[in-house]
């Protein structure tokens, strides 16, 4: 008679196991409500309303998020990482072109979190409860720009005679057009359409540094220009 075969019956232990539900509930209990924020904003936006449309009681949302505000802070936090792989992007060899395509993805990106943006930037609450945090991360956008413009007069963009403060106001105007952008776009287009638009409203917060641009610069900012208005970015031939 065969011997029998030992069969390992030990069990894992739940605590093992609930991590990875916990992280799968939450992560589509987010999804769900950045769709839901983005449709109709925060002010619309409820638990009760939320946990019909996954088929979850309330309880489970709360069990994760005990408030909205919480999960608005939580998609913020999967904003500013996302954003923060464009900013590691920006490298020394930093030239129109390189801008051009990172504010396009910069764009897109504000456009994906378009209902926690607005809210965290325009509503009196939000701003007034997170203060802080809402300056750190303005800083942070900031720094980002300025970075952006020290690069290009490095490399030969940016007028050799434009001042230090022409430069300061020129990058604050530059990052207020690329967020001004993101509100046209809401505006403006269905969400559809957004994609779509990207080339043009990139190139839109780029025309901020035109005046201070040197002659490379002009020819690289032509080049761009002439690609997006052919719709052929990428310089494929035809």
């Amino acid at each position: 008679m065969p011997a029998k075969t030992k069969t390992n019956t030990k069990k894992t232990p739940a605590a093992q196991i609930m991590p990875q539900e916990e992280i799968s509930t939450r992560e589509m209990i987010l999804r769900r409500s950045l769709e839901l924020i983005n449709a109709k904003g925060m002010v619309d936006f409820r638990i009760d309303t939320l946990a019909t449309s996954l088929g979850l009681s309330p309880g489970n949302i709360t069990y994760h998020f005990s408030r909205k505000e919480d999960i608005c802070a939580a998609l913020w936090e999967q904003y500013l990482e996302e954003y923060g792989q464009v900013v590691r992007s920006l490298t020394t060899l930093l030239d129109i072109k390189q801008l051009y395509l990172l504010n396009r993805i910069n764009i897109h990106l504000n456009y994906k979190y378009r209902g926690v943006v607005v809210f965290r930037s325009a509503d009196l609450g939000a701003i007034k409860r997170d203060q802080q945090a809402g300056r750190v991360n303005e800083d942070e956008h900031f720094a980002m720009a300025r970075r952006a413009m020290q690069l290009l007069k490095q490399n030969g963009y940016i007028d050799k005679n434009a001042t230090e403060e022409i430069i300061e106001g020129t990058h604050i105007y530059h990052y207020i057009m690329t967020r001004w952008s993101i509100n046209f776009a809401y505006q403006a287009y269905t969400p559809e359409e957004v994609e779509a638009k990207l080339d043009y409203l990139a190139l839109m917060s780029l025309h901020a540094l035109y005046p201070t641009l040197s002659q490379k610069g002009r020819d690289e900012f032509a080049e761009v220009l002439a690609k997006v208005s052919a719709g052929n970015l990428l310089g494929e031939k035809r």
